[in-house]
């Protein structure tokens, strides 16, 4: 037993110098400081909490159409859509939750109408995504058609790709010359975020 314990001890000790060598004995060699390599750094001075520029986001404001969001009192429909997002909640005036349209997966090309009941002068719309950043940028191409009648469309803006992006309230604005019409039509072809169109609020504008 005692040869036993002596050899513990021995262990032991033996494994306490290594690691205390292991910490106090092994140094690095000192490293000579090149000032060529210095970078002198200007502190402002600080009396209350800064922010770095480079964190700070910029403040997004709409340029809305001038006028009134007339789409608000037309009737909506959609060749197309998915579960309960339905239509009507383009026009409910809310871009929260489940408030938006999707169409059917796959469904190309989706059309989204409304029908603003007689005909009147417009000159402006925007497409509105959720703002939140939940709801990540994706690209939506689509075009923009009026009628007279509901059944013969003609283009008003040709098809192309916009980007929607919370970081600029999600949204897409559109301005164009005055045109009398009673019904204003989108037909997507593509939509990267989703495998079908989605809107949040369709906004028609007259003045």
């Amino acid at each position: 037993m005692n040869i036993r314990r002596g050899i513990i001890v021995l262990l032991t000790g033996l494994l306490t110098s290594i690691t205390l060598y292991g910490f106090i004995g092994i140094k690095e060699p000192i490293k000579e400081m090149n000032a060529a390599n210095l970078k002198v750094v200007e502190v402002p001075e600080q009396t209350q909490s800064m922010e770095h520029p480079d964190f700070i986001k910029a403040v997004y404001e709409s340029v809305l159409p001038e006028g009134e969001n007339i789409a608000m009192h037309g009737k909506v429909s959609a060749n197309s859509t998915s579960g309960v997002y339905a239509p009507r909640k383009v026009i409910d005036g809310n871009v929260n939750g489940p408030s938006y349209w999707e169409a059917a997966k796959d469904s190309y090309p989706n059309l989204l109408t409304i029908n603003l009941k007689e005909a009147v002068p417009v000159h402006g719309i925007r497409i509105r995504l959720c703002p939140l950043d939940l709801w990540g940028k994706r690209t939506q191409s689509f075009s923009v058609k009026t009628s007279d009648d509901g059944e013969y469309f003609k283009e008003l803006i040709p098809l192309k790709a916009y980007t929607f992006d919370p970081k600029e309230g999600n949204e897409v604005i559109l301005i164009f010359d005055t045109q009398q019409t009673q019904y204003v039509q989108l037909e997507f072809t593509s939509n990267s975020g989703a495998s079908g169109a989605q809107v949040a609020e369709f906004e028609i504008y007259s003045k």
